[in-house]
């Protein structure tokens, strides 16, 4: 009986010690998961507008807890922490399955705008193409990754380029951009240090370039995002620059690390002088002398104006703002007759439909395709249009335009990329500037090219505000072209040929300052009355 007593009362001590330990719960299910974007961004909240703490690459592992409405949560640097459930890979459970990271859309639908667009086994142009889809068909998509869309059509399966699709919505499939990550204080500053600084769309170098912005342009900093600015200029057009080339300072005026020397003022031709010359390249040197003989006194760059004193060969003696001569290379330089105080000013031409309008422009060649060159002093095709295209820019930007530049320096961009930069940005009008040359050296004057009935009304325009213009050269004519630019091109577009640098005439011509201005604005006027 005491053995009894003495068992039962060890057991009901056992009962109350157990019973006083806190119970432990069984782990909630998790799942693991691939990221499968290149850089996914990871934030505090399950909403693109809370704060991001980090980022994954591609391929990492993340433990994931739960998903709702399309966010995912994971384990973060031992926090939890949210991601985009779309950019995910689900990869296993260690409980009763759940739904899918990724849900597929099929009810979003998407028109192909190409004339024959490959389908790929993989979200690039180094997987294999498994197929190709006609103008017009309409696909489902399952999801989007950066410039890439995953499609469905009947029995075929891929990515298309997502440059080349749109959405029966009226708007093309989203491409994700940089987070505007680090906001950064309102009167954080900058000031350009590049000669010419590319603006682009997002925060790589693979996005479309919007434009360019020049040496020591002020602008604002509105946010970081690794070696990326998201910037606002002083007439209020954002973008993304990089980093390096922006000297920063915290409120007040900007400051420039590494100045500049001041572009000195033109020089005022005396009445005496009846020509000016201008400089057409950056960086050009000046000498004591006629040749590369004698000592560099100093440099001047593209679009300064010095009264002009002699030539000497292929040299020309320019005079310096200090009153000083110097000689210049006469190749790196076009003379200008400097115009009369008295001569009537050219009118301006109504520019109130350009308010708004996106506009690409595209400078012709570049990078390791120079084009064609100029037969008498070797005038270069890429860095013509390109100046020609910088000029536009500017005059259809005061207009009130959105310009798009598809380069803005001296890089190569190939033909598909160009027209894909045009419908990126569902461009108004798309216009493609080159220099023309024929075995024939007597073959001179303008051509404004078209390739379909939706180019033509366009085309007209240009070549006719071209004309108007007097630029000196010969115009007037609107041929059809069967270019890839144009071909290609779903947005209205024209090819325009300023000139045959194999024609010594035209050559010197579209050198002259003269000229590339009233081609500018000739373009200008033919696309403000192709608005009207």
């Amino acid at each position: 009986m005491r053995s009894n007593v003495k068992v039962m009362y060890f057991f009901l001590i056992a009962v109350l010690l157990i019973a006083s330990f806190p119970c432990i719960p069984v782990a909630a299910a998790t799942k693991t998961a691939t990221v499968n974007a290149t850089s996914l961004n990871v934030r505090t909240e399950p909403s693109s507008s809370s704060k991001q703490i980090g980022s994954l690459k591609k391929g990492s592992i993340v433990t994931v807890f739960n998903v709702e409405k399309g966010w995912a949560n994971i384990s973060f640097q031992d926090r939890k922490a949210w991601v985009s459930s779309a950019y995910l890979k689900e990869n296993g459970t260690n409980s009763p399955s759940k739904p899918s990271l990724t849900k597929e859309n099929t009810a979003k639908t998407a028109k192909v705008t190409a004339t024959s667009l490959n389908v790929r086994s993989g979200a690039g142009t180094q997987y294999k193409a498994i197929g190709s889809l006609k103008n017009g068909t309409i696909v489902s998509i399952v999801k989007e990754e950066e410039n890439w869309t995953s499609i469905t059509y009947g029995s075929m399966k891929g990515w298309v380029s997502s440059a080349y699709l749109l959405n029966q919505n009226g708007t093309a499939p989203t491409i994700p951009k940089p987070s505007a990550t680090n906001p950064v204080n309102s009167g954080k500053w900058g000031r350009v240090t590049a000669t010419y600084l590319n603006f682009r769309s997002a925060g790589n170098l693979s996005s479309p370039i919007i434009g360019s912005l020049k040496y020591d342009t002020s602008v604002q900093v509105v946010s970081e995002s690794g070696s990326w600015l998201y910037i606002q200029t002083t007439d209020g057009k954002k973008g993304w620059v990089s980093s390096q080339y922006i000297s920063i300072q915290t409120g007040g005026a900007p400051i420039v690390t590494n100045p500049k020397p001041a572009t000195k003022p033109p020089v005022v031709p005396p009445s005496s002088v009846s020509k000016k010359v201008v400089i057409m390249s950056d960086g050009v040197n000046i000498r004591q002398g006629p040749s590369t003989a004698y000592l560099i006194v100093g440099h001047v760059n593209q679009g300064d104006e010095f009264a002009y004193l002699q030539s000497k060969n292929d040299w020309v003696q320019i005079k310096l703002p200090s009153g000083k001569s110097a000689w210049v290379a006469g190749w790196l330089v076009a003379l200008q007759l400097s115009a009369s105080p008295n001569s009537p000013s050219t009118p301006k031409p109504t520019l109130g439909g350009l308010k708004g309008k996106r506009i690409v422009i595209d400078p012709g060649h570049g990078g390791n395709d120079p084009g064609t060159s100029g037969k008498s002093s070797g005038t270069q095709e890429a860095s013509m249009t390109l100046m020609s295209a910088r000029l536009l820019a500017t005059q259809l930007s005061n207009a009130g335009a959105k310009v798009i530049l598809t380069r803005s320096d001296n890089t190569y961009i190939s033909l598909n990329k160009r027209v894909e930069i045009s419908h990126y940005h569902f461009a108004d009008a798309f216009v493609s500037l080159h220099y023309n040359s024929a075995t024939d050296k007597s073959a001179t004057g303008l051509l404004t090219f078209y390739y379909g009935q939706k180019d033509l009304k366009l085309a007209n325009s240009v070549n006719t505000g071209l004309v108007q213009a007097n630029t000196g050269l010969k115009g007037g004519n609107v041929r059809y072209g069967n270019f890839h630019v144009l071909r290609e091109n779903k947005q209205p577009a024209v090819l325009v040929e300023l000139g045959f640098l194999s024609n010594p005439f035209d050559e010197l011509t579209v050198k002259s300052n003269s000229f590339q201005t009233k081609a500018a604005t000739g373009i200008t006027a033919g696309l403000a009355q192709y608005f009207q």
